[in-house]
């Protein structure tokens, strides 16, 4: 039975803030003070967050796994970028040289 009652609070809590678990905890005669109510209800493994959000998190949370193979960046520059600005770079070093040998 109490099991049952456990797995209800659960998905109330899933439903609800933290502000808003908080209180029906106030309202049913709880004595601790917000902070610790939350800290108690994180080590549960309750996480009194609005369910939305949670759902938001793990979408982007998966969605960030599948893209893991992103374009690798040196110094913040995608690695693509910078091997086409160097060729340039040296095709301009190589036609400004064979230019000032002509001369």
């Amino acid at each position: 039975m109490s099991e049952i009652v456990n797995e209800t609070n659960e998905q109330s809590f899933k439903k609800l803030t933290a502000n808003q678990v908080f209180k029906q905890y106030k309202d049913e005669g709880g004595t601790l003070n917000f902070s610790d109510f939350l800290t108690r209800e994180k080590t549960k493994g309750v996480f009194p967050l609005n369910s939305n959000l949670n759902e938001e998190i793990n979408l982007s949370l998966k969605e960030i796994k599948k893209n893991k193979n992103m374009n690798k960046t040196f110094f913040g520059f995608p690695t693509k970028t910078l091997v086409i600005a160097g060729a340039i770079i040296v095709v301009g070093i190589v036609a400004t040289a064979m230019l000032n040998k002509k001369k």
